[in-house]
């Protein structure tokens, strides 16, 4: 078999462990592959609508069924490239021993190899980036790269409306603070938008503020408490393992940055922040992706239902080969009141 085959490079992809991103594994569920163009769902708001009260033997009320509102979404397009020179296959590559050199070839498979990792690494992370706006906005909003990443396009936007934003009356650094009432309150919010809570994903800065309360503490899951200190836990990802709130719902710390579209470093929690949901409350949808595989006169379209599609195509004049990974994400939120972001600080 041809390695450098599409068949056989999606193959190697299938074996390949994805790169764990704390958000996404959290909060999206994998709502599997979509054969057409754009996405088809189902959104709602959550309410809570008591029963009729009739007089004895009048029969019963019509009682209206929760609306729902039947939506499409089109899918962004996600496609970093590597290349590979003449240059990259004559001297040593990154790792690679000072005696018992590789050949040429051997070392562009590894590059091969190599490049495809990192390219899913990079896809991974927008996929992390796309549920990090979802839960923190409720909007989904993307600019498209042209002219290899020289130009942007007008973004597009996404809005689902949320609107389950809380700040409370004390910040919890502050003298008064009053943690667990404000975490009931928050939980409240979701509960009556038809969500629960199972977990809650903050900022360091929001832990360090909770760890310092002593009458949060005195409230906290004796589980967790030694010596009157929260016992943490890393858990690798920048995520840290705080324990159970009163109510036994998980907590966790997020820390780490992640690099924008602007270039800039960016906390993948903003300081201050806490998200608090079930898991999986966001749907990731993936869609078809087409590309050409050949020039000349045997040049086609060909299309792949899969999440990722790999793609090698040369340059005679310029001497080098590409090396290029396609995926086409969406993610679409479930119910749009099943979790809240709140800013304690």
């Amino acid at each position: 078999m041809d390695i450098y085959s599409t068949r056989a490079q999606l193959a190697a992809i299938e074996l390949m462990p994805r790169e764990y991103s704390v958000l996404h594994d959290f909060f999206c569920h994998d709502a599997g592959l979509v054969e057409d163009d754009k996405a088809i769902y189902d959104f709602k708001k959550g309410s809570r609508k008591m029963a009729p009260m009739v007089h004895a033997g009048t029969g019963g009320v019509l009682m209206e069924r929760d609306g729902f509102e039947t939506r499409e979404i089109g899918f962004c397009c996600i496609a970093p490239e590597r290349i590979i020179e003449d240059q990259n296959l004559k001297g040593r590559i990154f790792g690679e021993k000072i005696l018992g050199a590789l050949s040429p070839q051997e070392r562009e498979r590894k590059l091969l190899a190599k490049d495809l990792m990192d390219m899913r690494k990079a896809i991974q992370r927008r996929r992390e980036w796309m549920a990090r706006q979802v839960l923190l906005t409720g909007k989904l909003s993307i600019f498209t790269y042209t002219n290899e990443g020289r130009n942007t396009n007008e973004k597009l936007v996404a809005d689902y409306g949320f609107n389950n934003f809380f700040t409370p009356a004390t910040k919890w650094n502050a003298a008064g603070a009053k943690i667990d009432d404000d975490m009931h309150t928050m939980f409240d919010l979701v509960y009556e938008g038809l969500g629960y809570v199972d977990v809650i994903v903050m900022a360091p800065d929001v832990a360090a503020a909770m760890r310092e309360n002593s009458n949060y503490i005195k409230l906290f899951d004796g589980r967790n408490i030694d010596m009157g200190k929260l016992n943490s836990q890393y858990r690798g990802s920048g995520l840290r393992f705080i324990g159970w709130n009163s109510d036994g719902v998980e907590m966790y710390s997020l820390s780490g940055t992640f690099i924008n579209d602007e270039g800039q470093a960016e906390a993948l929690i903003p300081k201050g922040t806490i998200i608090a949901g079930s898991r999986e409350v966001l749907n990731i949808y993936h869609g078809p992706v087409t590309q050409v595989e050949e020039t000349g006169s045997t040049a086609a379209h060909k299309t792949y239902i899969k999440k990722e599609v790999p793609l090698r195509y040369g340059s005679i004049d310029g001497n080098s080969i590409k090396n290029r990974l396609t995926s086409c994400p969406t993610i679409v939120p479930s119910n749009v009141d099943a979790w809240t972001v709140a800013t304690v600080l």
